[in-house]
C-alpha cells in the first residue's frame, strides 16, 4: 500500500514535491504555488523491469524503462531512464487503484484521468 514520505527533500526555488511509495511503485508529485499539480513521475514494477511514466504541463507524457545500474562483479552505477516504448495503461491504472488508499482523490483522479485521456 502506498504511503507518503513526509520528510521529502524540498529544494529552494523548486516547486513543492510530495512522495508516495511502496514495494512496487513510487509516485512523486510537484505542485505550483496555488496547489495545482504541474508534474509527476511514477515508477512501477520496481522489483522487475522497472518502468517510469512522467508527465509535466510543459512537456506532456514520456515513458521509459529504468536501467538500475547493476553491473555483475562491479559497483552499481546510477540508475538511468532508457527508451522503452511499451506502456500498458490499464495495468498501471489497476496498480494505482490497488495501492492508493493514502492518495487524496484529487491526486488519484488527476493521474488516472491523464493516463486515460492520453493513452486510451
Amino acid at each position: 500500500m502506498l504511503r507518503e514520505i513526509k520528510e521529502t527533500n524540498q529544494k529552494r526555488g523548486e516547486p513543492r514535491k510530495r512522495w508516495f511509495t511502496d514495494s512496487s511503485m513510487d509516485l512523486f508529485v510537484w505542485f505550483d504555488d496555488d496547489g495545482e499539480i504541474i508534474s509527476y513521475h511514477l515508477t512501477y514494477s520496481k522489483s522487475s523491469e522497472e518502468k517510469a511514466l512522467t508527465w509535466s504541463d510543459e512537456h506532456g507524457f514520456s515513458h521509459f524503462g529504468v536501467d538500475d545500474g547493476a553491473r555483475p562483479g562491479r559497483h552499481p552505477a546510477s540508475p538511468l531512464l532508457v527508451d522503452d516504448g511499451v506502456f500498458k495503461p490499464a495495468k498501471v491504472i489497476a496498480m494505482l487503484k490497488e495501492n492508493s488508499d493514502v492518495l487524496e482523490p484529487s491526486i488519484m483522479d488527476f493521474v488516472i484521468s491523464g493516463i486515460e485521456e492520453h493513452f486510451n
